[in-house]
């Protein structure tokens, strides 16, 4: 539960239907629909705290998809990435005083960077020793990013400036607090979303990737250096982790060990949308987030974990290939 789903809970209705208004004005009491009319307004505070952290989840996921499809292996450390992005961001913007917004685009330059790099010097030789020697690489790397961020920024988590406006600053349309980070947060993930469409379909670029990832062999034949459509891959897999931390840090804070917890949500947001559909992966990774909030605001906190992961298993019993997936999608 984030800090601002935390205030909410907390805070009584009334002055969540309508801020700033005191009790005598309001008379919720003497209303006939006022008890159904907070359920409603919980119902949807709720819905947009989840579609907010959910779309970290979906980046993660999409991230997952990008590096599965090039390489074929998963990436179990792309959470760190969402953490390692925010610090960055919070670097530049905190401590070098530059705009949010050349945070953000600090954050992501950065992530494509260490992605390149990251698939040189661990992917890359782990698999050539197979599968099982790629997932313990990249589950070693969650703790080598873990503890290297928490010695270079310490390991409690940093307050980030918004995009634009205060720290926390929302609007209320119909009783229901927005902040004006998650607006941006809705409309750059749908921008992150249409320009990975574009890449990947539409440009000569993302095409190259495409083959090589298919048939390497094919690929090598027409010109296209494998190698580097793998890295490219990769690099555009941790620069979505980092835009996403970046984007979701005014809200939720940045650093810390929240890592594990967004890689495991945003492998089951992949899992469950299918890993091989980018539509998928993005829907997905909303649903966990906005399941995750609800749950949170009915069930005690310990328990609901458990309930999502049991709603996987049984999405995965009912549709194993996820719930965009194709049939005759299959792995080598």
């Amino acid at each position: 539960m984030t800090p601002f789903t935390r205030a909410f809970t907390k805070t009584p209705m009334r002055r969540v239907l309508f801020p700033g208004r005191t009790e005598r004005r309001l008379s919720l009491a003497k209303h006939p629909r006022c008890g159904a009319l907070r359920v409603i307004v919980f119902v949807l505070q709720l819905v947009v705290a989840g579609l907010t952290v959910g779309s970290a989840y979906a980046l993660v996921a999409l991230g997952y998809h990008v590096i599965l499809r090039a390489t074929r292996a998963i990436n179990f450390s792309q959470g760190e990435f969402v953490v390692l992005g925010g610090l960055v961001a919070y670097t530049i913007v905190h401590v070098l005083h530059a705009s949010p917004w050349i945070g953000l685009i600090g954050a992501t330059a950065a992530g494509f960077a260490l992605g390149w790099v990251y698939e040189r010097i661990v992917l890359r030789p782990a698999a050539r020793n197979g599968d099982i020697a790629v997932i313990i690489a990249t589950i070693g790397c969650v703790y080598i990013l873990l503890y290297g961020h928490a010695l270079i920024w310490g390991s409690l988590p940093q307050p980030l400036a918004p995009f634009t406006g205060a720290q926390g600053q929302a609007i209320h349309p119909g009783g229901v607090a927005i902040q004006e980070q998650s607006l941006w947060v809705f409309a750059l993930l749908a921008l992150a979303f249409a320009a990975l469409w574009l890449l990947f379909d539409r440009t000569t670029f993302g095409k190259a990737i495409r083959a090589a990832a298919v048939n390497p062999v094919g690929a090598q034949l027409v010109g296209i250096d494998v190698n580097a459509a793998r890295a490219a891959s990769v690099g555009i897999a941790i620069a979505l982790a980092a835009f996403g931390g970046t984007l979701i840090g005014p809200i939720t804070l940045v650093g810390g060990t929240a890592g594990i917890a967004i890689a495991i949500k945003g492998f089951v947001g992949a899992v469950a949308g299918g890993l091989d559909s980018p539509m998928g992966c993005a829907v997905g990774g909303l649903a966990v987030g906005v399941i995750e909030k609800l749950l949170a605001g009915w069930l005690p906190y310990q328990a609901v974990d458990p309930v999502v992961y049991a709603l996987l298993l049984l999405v995965l019993i009912v549709r194993p290939q996820g719930l965009f997936g194709r049939k005759d999608a299959v792995r080598d």
